[in-house]
């Protein structure tokens, strides 16, 4: 498996005009890691949205919700809902949502990776905001209590991300940040995600 970038971008819920023309720029920018979630798409929906995206950037997109769609496009990994596993993953990677950290610390599945949050007050969901403080976090990426899982996931921090945040956040322990309002709810959000991706070397790779 290639090694899991700082930032990862989440795409917005409904499709955008230009979005897939905005998403090439982002890839261009040095996005690596896509996750293409959007809840009322069927299967053909989310084929006729991968077949716009060229095949050298198929690999840098993780697939939500339609496992189907593995079969006819070499991305790169499913996101699996929660009641799915891992082993229904073809190819690529696998990750979860999480929304506490006893669902972390309970974690059977291997995953390469997962998304913990809310971690602030969501920039897309009004009324969405936390429910675990970032000393109970850093207490538990600090505390070893992670150790007694099969394979320790990469924890990136969702939900409310902004850039005066991304230090904290990587003090706290997190490997990165995955995004959605602070770009694609920007006024330039090419500009966004750049910022974003420079500020990304605060994270350690090593996590």
């Amino acid at each position: 498996m290639t090694d899991l970038p700082s930032v990862i971008l989440i795409s917005p819920p409904s499709e955008k005009d230009g979005e897939i023309d905005l998403l090439c720029q982002f890839f261009d920018a040095g996005l690596s890691r896509f996750h293409l979630r959007k809840p009322n798409f069927s299967a053909e929906d989310l084929k006729r949205y991968l077949n716009q995206i060229p095949s050298e950037h198929l690999s840098k997109i993780v697939v939500h919700r339609c496992p189907e769609v593995l079969a006819d496009f070499a991305v790169g990994g499913y996101h699996l809902r929660s009641n799915e596993s891992a082993h229904q993953v073809l190819k690529g990677t696998s990750s979860k949502s999480l929304h506490k950290l006893s669902e972390l610390t309970r974690l059977k599945e291997t995953m390469d990776y997962v998304f913990l949050g809310p971690i602030f007050r969501s920039v897309s969901k009004q009324g969405y905001g936390p429910k675990i403080s970032l000393n109970e976090i850093f207490s538990l990426f600090s505390s070893g209590r992670l150790n007694s899982l099969a394979k320790i996931p990469k924890v990136y921090a969702l939900g409310g991300i902004r850039k005066k945040k991304m230090l904290r956040l990587s003090e706290v322990g997190f490997s990165g940040v995955a995004l959605l309002g602070s770009v694609w709810g920007s006024r330039d959000p090419l500009k966004s995600i750049k910022d974003f991706l420079a500020l990304g070397v605060s994270f350690s790779s090593g996590k």
